[in-house]
């Protein structure tokens, strides 16, 4: 049978079984505790980090919508040239056509009055000084009351032009600056 002593030392083994127990899991606890800390500040860096993505995300759209505001703009301005262009080569054209037209009549012209002039003056050689006086009156008058010019053939009128861009409207970004 056990004596008083024997169940004592089994009490005090015991008990000092449960100081371990109870040491062991206060280590526990701190453990988990440090655990926990460590979770939590993974947690704030993570939102932090999340919250500066999207506001860089923000800056990136506000910077692409006012891009596409820009290439509209220039889109603007290239329709406005191609007009502008269309114009000036249906002109070329119409002159280039009429300058050879006109060519080949002046030469053609020139050629026949050389030789209608030169027949006129040997046929009646009074008439060729009265043509010449007759001119320099014409100059006199001319110095003196000139004939009206003309309107010119062609009126140029421009093509629209699109109103000058806006500045953009771009966002300020400080990557060192915690987000908002």
């Amino acid at each position: 049978m056990a004596s008083i002593n024997d169940v004592f030392s089994e009490l005090q083994a015991v008990n000092g079984n449960l100081g371990l127990i109870h040491a062991d899991g206060i280590a526990q606890t701190n453990a988990t505790n440090t655990v926990n800390n460590s979770v939590n500040t993974l947690d704030g860096d993570v939102k932090a980090g999340f919250a500066a993505t999207v506001n860089a995300l923000h800056v990136i759209a506000t910077i692409d919508i006012e891009a596409v505001k820009l290439l509209y703009h220039l889109t603007q301005q290239g329709d406005a040239m191609i007009c502008a262009l269309e114009h000036i080569s249906k002109n070329t054209c119409g002159i280039l056509t009429q300058a050879t037209i006109q060519t080949r009549l002046q030469t053609s012209m020139a050629e026949s009055l050389q030789v209608i002039s030169e027949i006129a003056k040997l046929a009646n050689p009074g008439a060729a000084l009265e043509l010449e006086r007759l001119a320099k009156l014409q100059a006199d008058i001319q110095r003196c009351c000139p004939v009206p010019v003309p309107p010119p053939a062609c009126n140029y009128e421009p093509c629209p032009a699109p109103k000058p861009a806006d500045k953009p409207e771009l966002p300020r970004f400080d990557p060192q600056q915690p987000p908002r």
